[in-house]
């Protein structure tokens, strides 16, 4: 008979709506986001509230 222990670990994993990567800490899920992610978007944010410009922007 199989031993207990041999189940498989079952995680809650969520993808980041900015890269679409995998989430796997409890508040990266409850953001929606990965702390990279959500560096770069508070930035594009804080730029965007200021009237500047991004390097994005000016090749577009």
């Amino acid at each position: 008979m199989a031993d207990t222990d041999e189940r498989p670990t079952v995680k809650l994993v969520v993808h980041c709506r900015r890269c679409h990567g995998w989430l796997l800490s409890p508040r990266s899920i409850a953001e929606g986001i990965g702390p990279t992610c959500a560096i770069r978007e508070r930035a594009e944010q804080r730029a965007a509230a200021a009237g500047e410009w991004a390097l994005f922007d000016i090749a577009a």
